[in-house]
């Protein structure tokens, strides 16, 4: 029984395709090809050249906000113009009157008397206006005196040498700033008026009745040969 309906199946199935093959014959069916295009070769160097284009510059970067700014090309910086020094007229030299010479400080002079060795005159003078104690420049001199030798063998003819020498006497009779004021023109006799002076330190005290600090002494030293 299945055989049989196996074998009716399949004949059943083959009367079926032939009649569709004699109802329906085959048909051709072409199917498109590719298009055919003719192509002309040229010659590059014969072609005309297109322009190039310049790419655009970049735009301004935003600002913190998102703004783009605007594009700012900065300016020129002109150099200013050197400037001209103008030259003045030079005014002509006015002849200034000379500076007055400081007056010198008021002394009072012990008159000049031979002391000492012979041929020897000694003269003061003080730093001090209206100096009341003579009896203190007698001694000063009397002690400058005693300590003064002429130069052996000095001879001056018939004109005396003279010769200055400054100094200062403190409160307890110290000598300081000992300095020749004027020159004799003889050196050993200069050299002989100022060891005189030193070997006279200390002198007296000042006398107390005098106010200042120290004694300006001008000493002159005045030797003529006998």
């Amino acid at each position: 029984m299945m055989r049989g309906g196996w074998t009716v199946s399949l004949i059943v199935h083959g009367v079926l395709l032939s009649l569709l093959f004699v109802t329906h014959p085959p048909r051709t069916i072409a199917l498109p090809g590719p298009e055919i295009v003719r192509v002309a070769l040229v010659d590059a160097s014969q072609l005309p050249s297109a322009p190039v284009a310049t790419p655009p510059a970049p735009a301004p970067p935003p600002d913190e906000r998102g703004v783009r700014l605007p594009d700012m090309k900065p300016k020129p910086v002109a150099k200013p113009a050197p400037k001209q020094i103008e030259k003045r007229p030079t005014p002509p030299e006015s002849k200034s009157a000379p500076a007055p010479t400081p007056a010198a400080p008021a002394t009072t002079v012990l008159a000049p008397a031979r002391i000492g060795s012979a041929g020897l005159v000694g003269s003061m003078g003080v730093d001090a206006a209206d100096f009341p104690f003579s009896y203190y420049l007698a001694a000063v001199r009397d002690r400058i005196a005693a300590n003064w030798q002429p130069p052996a063998g000095l001879a001056t003819g018939s004109e005396p040498i003279r010769a200055t020498v400054y100094f200062r006497i403190v409160r307890l009779g110290n000598v300081v700033g000992v300095r020749l004021e004027s020159a004799s023109g003889t050196e050993y006799f200069d050299r002989s008026a100022l060891r005189a002076v030193m070997l006279s330190d200390p002198m007296p005290p000042l006398p107390a009745g005098f106010t200042g600090g120290d004694l300006g002494v001008h000493f002159g030293f005045e030797w003529e040969s006998p």
